[in-house]
């Protein structure tokens, strides 16, 4: 009996982390849609800082979902081999968690992070998980179609694009001679191998422009960073 009490209670503690998630995410996604702002233009050349924004959960969302992602693979456990007792609770456990799964990823496809472009670089996130980035040191950017369970690259020019699938996530690579990029082991299980970042377009913005401006971006300020190859006439 106490094993099914703390399977209930770490249960509890999951539905209501992802859960809520979930449904604020659904929220928040369909209040962004709504909205009567148009997305600042995307001009390389500019001398200001370009800012993207994008729908996110708040803060007490997340730590509400952190909890819940914490307590997930304990009532897995305790729920599928501790109640043997109980031969109905395991199934139960399946069911929630899978389905839940399910909803809680389709619903984060719609969420981002802000983003702020500048001739330097570019920042990606708020508060403390803000990531800085130089274009210097970025030696790939690759658009891609992420879905909740799927994913495929992007055509490049010249390439053949099914117009059923529009890129929605870009993908950068760092030089990691001149960057030490340390990835987590929840990054590493999200498929960033190669890639060092992803930067989910949620801005209101087509993906390839926005990949096609941040190549500008990058290929301006190499161009910037290049010693001259001639010496200077005297």
């Amino acid at each position: 009996m106490i094993v099914l009490l703390v399977t209930a209670a770490l249960m509890t503690v999951y539905v209501v982390g992802i859960g809520g998630a979930t449904a604020t995410a659904i929220r928040v996604g369909e209040a962004w849609r709504r909205r009567q702002v148009t997305p600042p233009a995307l001009n390389p050349l500019a001398e200001t800082e370009t800012v993207l924004e994008a729908p996110t959960l708040p803060p007490a969302v997340r730590r509400l979902r952190q909890a819940g992602w914490i307590a997930f693979p304990f009532a897995v456990i305790v729920g599928v081999f501790g109640n043997l007792t109980f031969p109905w609770v395991a199934p139960l456990v399946v069911v929630v968690t899978v389905g839940l799964n399910a909803f809680y990823f389709t619903a984060m496809q719609s969420l981002g992070e802000p983003l702020a472009l500048h001739r330097d670089g570019f920042r990606i996130g708020v508060g403390k998980k803000t990531r800085s980035v130089r274009w210097v040191h970025v030696t790939d950017l690759m658009g891609a179609r992420v879905g909740a369970f799927s994913g495929a690259r992007m055509s490049e020019a010249g390439e053949w694009q099914d117009p059923r699938v529009k890129p929605n996530v870009i993908f950068y690579r760092l030089n990691r001679a001149l960057v030490d990029q340390r990835k987590t082991l929840w990054q590493r299980f999200g498929g960033l191998g190669y890639y060092d970042g992803v930067i989910r377009n949620a801005f209101g913005v087509s993906t390839e422009s926005l990949l096609q401006a941040m190549r500008e971006w990058q290929r301006l300020a190499i161009a910037a960073e290049t010693p001259p190859m001639r010496r200077r006439a005297r």
